[in-house]
């Protein structure tokens, strides 16, 4: 009985191992399968509100890996989706890949059947193992998995000039409303979608709920700050010390103006931060020009190589485990163990939602 036991025991570790190797083979051939059919293609044709130094830097790492180039068709990301939703009206395929705005995701594509779920195509087994990723999941955006954060910028949306403002002045997001900084706060139109639309969605959301978020944003707008609709003047009036902090800043320009030697930073805030993506991320639509080709792609943006290119070229943090970006400023960068709350689908829709809301809270400022 013993001897048969061992036996079926033996023959169950076989069985197991050869449906490992088997399923390595079946990746393997589909990989090459797929790498082959993507080659006789010719090309994979990505629309993007992409940088042209990121183009650039994306454009020779995929050829020199595949020997395929991308064609970039480059734009804001609602112009994009708009000429996308026109061409596929008129029966034309043209599109392999998207890299837009959640906003157009979500209001335009998603809702036309224009973009599919993205899980069935990851192939490689680097690309679909939840551990090599921060947070340990495929940073999916969406339930359907339609949208795949390519990275995972850190904002806490508050901007200051260190000359004018203490190390440690501000702590929490209520310091703001400190009567010292009566007149030196200069916010971006929240009534414009925007970082400041974001901080005003994260104080109703994840800062302090709907009602103590509500109170807290009226209290500052008490406070009377400065309101604009230029996001580079914005930083740059905060970096010349006209104003002290700049609420609703987009990090990357802050990044920039710190590169060229301006004394800002992004304080760290006890309620903690938001990990936005912006228009970094992947879909796919559901008959692209060169199908093949679009899932080559899609596969080598979420490998260690291709993350490090994308990361580099868009200067923000890896959504992969252990990728180093250079010169990458920290104010970027989610610190272990601080709150950090990802922007994903329901995020949005949640600031959708509050936009009335910000109307009537900041209509005050328009006057």
């Amino acid at each position: 009985m013993k001897r048969l036991i061992v036996a079926l025991g033996l023959v169950a570790l076989s069985f197991t191992l050869s449906q490992k190797v088997m399923a390595a083979e079946d990746w393997k051939q589909k990989w090459e399968n797929t790498l082959a059919a993507a080659k006789k293609e010719g090309k994979v044709v990505v629309y993007g509100e992409v940088t042209p130094d990121a183009r650039t830097l994306l454009g020779a790492a995929f050829m020199e890996t595949f020997g395929i180039p991308i064609e970039w068709v480059a734009g804001k990301s609602a112009e994009l989706a708009t000429k996308y939703l026109a061409e596929r009206s008129a029966g034309l395929k043209n599109a392999d890949a998207f890299h837009m705005g959640i906003a157009s995701s979500i209001n335009l594509m998603k809702p036309k059947g224009a973009v599919v779920p993205l899980e069935p195509y990851l192939i490689l087994p680097e690309v679909k193992d939840p551990t090599a990723y921060l947070y340990d999941r495929v940073p999916g955006l969406d339930k359907e998995m339609t949208l795949i954060a390519l990275n995972f910028a850190y904002t806490s949306y508050i901007a200051v000039n260190t000359t004018l403002v203490k190390d440690g002045e501000l702590k929490s997001y209520k310091d703001l409303l400190h009567p010292k900084w009566k007149g030196k706060v200069v916010l971006f139109d929240p009534l414009i979608p925007s970082a400041a639309t974001g901080w005003a969605t994260f104080m109703i959301g994840k800062a302090y709920g709907l009602e103590a978020g509500t109170k807290f944003l009226r209290d500052f707008v008490a406070t009377e700050p400065m309101t604009i609709k230029d996001v580079r003047q914005q930083v740059e009036w905060v970096a010349r010390g006209k104003y002290a902090i700049g609420v609703g800043v987009q990090h990357a320009l802050v990044s920039d103006f710190k590169k060229a030697g301006a004394p800002l930073d992004m304080p760290r805030f006890a309620e903690g931060g938001n990990i936005n993506p912006a228009s970094g991320f992947i879909q796919l639509p559901p008959n692209p020009a060169h199908p093949s080709a679009a899932i080559i792609y899609l596969n080598w943006l979420l490998t260690d190589k291709g993350q490090a290119m994308y990361a580099q070229g868009f200067s923000s943090p890896s959504v992969r485990k252990g990728v180093q970006v250079k010169d990458l400023d920290p104010i970027k960068v989610a610190k272990p163990g601080e709150k950090a709350f990802l922007a994903d689908e329901e995020w949005f829709r949640l600031q959708t939602k509050g936009l009335p809301l910000f109307k009537e809270i900041f209509q005050p400022l328009q006057q």
